[in-house]
């Protein structure tokens, strides 16, 4: 049976507390399916004319929306533009794409489409590999009256070109089922069988190469997020802890590992993982800033509530009321910030529900102490 699309208010063994801000991913409202295109032309970067290649290789994964779960390798001419085109019913349409030809470095690049709007052509410059340039340049053709030099006698020969190796995808032959099963009930808010999918994802070879790498590492957050909604904590931290070992783990990582360790009791390092949230502000979308910010608030708050937790047995009765005084404060500095985004947000929506909840717990703690 699936769950609900909105967020799920989870409890915690602790407190007595709720919780539940899943991946915004899942909250967004679907509209009619429009169809939307991109198109894009490869070029010399010095000529600005058409790569000198037979065929180009072509490869690209749609980002957004994930339930298209789209994704292509094409051999294709060089002289003609190359579309992309998906019906998609949510704002845009988001795909990574690479282009590969054997005379050309290799160039990785993102684009972007509203829905029902086509973009483009885009002109992609790539720039010629030195060694196949010189190549090239020293060719003269049948028709060309150019003389060529003759090799000196007493400097060094030169030498032909060494071609250089084609760049192979280190995740070619990998299995995307279980992975694209995974977004696919994440998208539906059905978090056992969301996490029973991505279980069974196989890992990347390469951190930094490749189509398979970032695809898996939001799984691997998306993993965790479903398992915290699962209230199932311990196992919530594995897959989002992996998450910070690549190179540039996105801020959602760091916002729902750092409360999953603060449930966990870890506030300490929990709050070091908040912190690192507002580093990453410049790379966050700035449709989603202020949704971020409330909810870095919301998991600030948890932490403060899971502290409170730890002082309950304690025989300091000044921390213990301090402890419980700045839950109170944290959870109203949230209610503060996110009320104004509360209407058009069910995801901050129910986090104010469950942070008023959270309030009149701490305070029957601390009258029932």
């Amino acid at each position: 049976m699936q769950r609900s699309r909105l967020p799920i208010l989870l409890s915690i063994a602790l407190l007595g507390g709720c919780y539940g801000p899943p991946d915004s991913v899942a909250d967004v409202a679907l509209a009619d399916p429009e169809n939307s295109e991109i198109v894009f032309q490869a070029v010399d970067a010095g000529t600005g004319a058409a790569l000198t290649d037979r065929e180009m290789t072509v490869r690209y994964l749609v980002r957004a929306p994930i339930t298209l779960d789209a994704s292509a390798v094409e051999r294709v001419s060089p002289s003609d533009p190359y579309r992309i085109a998906h019906p998609v019913g949510e704002d845009s349409l988001v795909a990574e794409i690479r282009i590969e030809a054997s005379s050309y470095h290799r160039l990785d690049t993102v684009f972007a489409v509203a829905r029902g709007a086509s973009a483009g052509p885009f002109t992609v410059r790539m720039a010629r590999r030195l060694g196949q340039a010189a190549a090239a340049g020293g060719r003269v053709g049948a028709g060309d009256t150019r003389t060529q030099a003759a090799p000196s006698r007493t400097g060094a020969q030169p030498t032909a070109a060494q071609p250089e190796p084609v760049v192979v995808d280190p995740d070619a032959g990998i299995d995307w089922t279980p992975l694209r099963n995974g977004d696919r009930a994440f998208q539906s808010g059905d978090w056992v069988n969301a996490t029973a999918a991505y279980q069974h994802m196989g890992q990347p070879n390469s951190l930094e190469e490749g189509l398979y790498a970032p695809a898996y590492l939001q799984a691997r957050v998306r993993q965790g997020i479903s398992h915290a909604n699962l209230n199932e904590w311990g196992s919530a931290l594995d897959p989002l802890e992996e998450a910070l070992t690549f190179p540039s783990p996105p801020h959602s990582a760091y916002l729902y590992l750092g409360v999953a360790q603060c449930v966990s009791g870890r506030t300490d390092v929990g709050r070091q993982n908040l912190d690192q949230v507002e580093g990453l502000r410049s790379t966050i979308d700035p449709r989603e800033r202020t949704t971020v910010d409330a909810l870095l608030a919301y998991h600030r708050a948890i932490c403060s509530q899971s502290e409170f937790g730890l002082y309950q047995r304690s025989e300091d009765v000044q921390q213990f009321t301090q402890a419980a005084a700045r839950a109170v404060q944290d959870f109203n500095a949230f209610i503060e910030l996110g009320e104004p985004l509360a209407s058009r947000n069910p995801q901050i929506e129910a986090a104010i529900e469950d942070a008023r909840r959270r309030i009149e717990a701490v305070r029957a703690r601390m009258l029932g102490r």
